[in-house]
């Protein structure tokens, strides 16, 4: 049951991590105003990734929800609510967090395999 709570809420802890680190680049004065601009950026995609796998997060209780007034039909929602989830993590740990710093320093050498 933890792990599938842990799935669950993982982009969430993934996005606190960044914040901190985000907060840690912007306080440090070796940072340059181009960086400090890329940072924000990234804020902001960070914040509508996760409101675009809330809603989807919601939707899933909710379909499980629907399931006992509505009976298979709702397992439909609950399919494509997993789907979209896995899809919105596989973005989130697989392509963004390995291209993070070479958008920051907007050098695509940087970029992790």
């Amino acid at each position: 049951m933890k792990a599938i709570i842990n799935w669950l809420i993982e982009p969430y802890h993934i996005v606190r991590s960044e914040f901190q680190t985000f907060a840690s680049l912007k306080k440090q004065e070796s940072t340059p105003k181009e960086e400090k601009m890329r940072i924000y950026q990234l804020q902001v995609f960070n914040i509508l990734l996760l409101v675009v796998y809330s809603l989807f997060f919601i939707a899933f209780f909710v379909y499980i929800g629907m399931i006992f007034i509505v009976k298979w039909y709702a397992l439909s929602g609950i399919i494509v609510g997993l789907v979209m989830m896995s899809v919105i993590k596989f973005i989130q740990k697989k392509r963004y967090l390995k291209r993070r710093n070479a958008f920051i320093k907007n050098d695509p050498t940087l970029i992790e395999s």
